[in-house]
This record gives C-alpha cells, sequence and structure tokens, in this order.
C-alpha cells in the first residue's frame, strides 16, 4: 500500500472562504518528510499596511504563493481514497 506525505498550505488573502488550505500529497517512496517541505521554496514578500512597508516570508510551489506550510503526516492510498482525494 501507497503512503504520501501530506503537507497543507495556507493560500494568500484575507478570506478565501473554504479554498483557504488546500493539501498537497508526496509519495513517501521518493520523499522524506523534509523533502517534501522543502518543494515549498521560502520566498520574501512585502506588504503595505497602515502605510508601512512590511517584509514577510511566505512559501511557493509551482508558481502558486502560500502564507505558511504545514506538515500533516503520512496518509495510505486507502485513506486518501475514502476521504475522496485519490
Amino acid at each position: 500500500m501507497k503512503e504520501y506525505h501530506v503537507v497543507s498550505a495556507k493560500r494568500m488573502g484575507w478570506d478565501n472562504g473554504d479554498k483557504s488550505y488546500e493539501d498537497f500529497f508526496f509519495p513517501a517512496d521518493k520523499y522524506t518528510r523534509d523533502s517534501a517541505m522543502g518543494s515549498f521554496r521560502r520566498v520574501k514578500k512585502d506588504t503595505l499596511k497602515n502605510n508601512h512597508w512590511y517584509t514577510y516570508t511566505a512559501f511557493e510551489y509551482e508558481g502558486e504563493v502560500f502564507y505558511s506550510i504545514e506538515y500533516r503526516g503520512i496518509a495510505t492510498e486507502d485513506e486518501l481514497i475514502r476521504e475522496g482525494v485519490l
């Protein structure tokens, strides 16, 4: 049975409704926890708030920018099928 590292990424923006988070699945036979997390490249961004510029760290993966990422653990192929992901 195939296993996957699960990484949740929070989308940029204040209110994205139920699309605020996206889960990404990395095959455990090809990725370690660290390499799955390392697939999200740290990038520096700037934002203007109250007439001041602030620098923050975001994460980029396949051209999309995310506010934060979190490792959720290992999921089996059966679990992902039951959840309707695969």
